[in-house]
């Protein structure tokens, strides 16, 4: 059965976007778009590590209350590799 550790390995795509706050302050936002704008993991910084990072904690925590549930868990595509290359 796949666990906590099985998906905190598994390599998720991430989309990073900086933004802008109403006061102008510049912030980052990172997402996993395996799991959609709307419902997905979501994190936040001042810095795209620190949004990276809390991205990080937010999945887990998704996945955690997922796995508890017994929800299904999205998972990226397989890497396809162009045995041509």
């Amino acid at each position: 059965m796949k666990n906590l550790a099985y998906y905190d390995a598994v390599s998720w795509e991430v989309r990073v976007e900086r933004d802008i706050r109403a006061d102008g302050s510049i912030y980052y936002v990172a997402r996993h778009p395996e799991f959609g704008t709307v419902s997905g993991p979501l994190g936040t910084g001042t810095t795209p590590e620190e949004a990276l990072a809390d991205l990080r904690e937010a999945r887990q925590s998704l996945i955690a209350l997922m796995l508890e549930r017994g929800d299904p868990v999205p998972e990226p595509p397989p890497v396809r590799v162009d045995a041509r290359a």
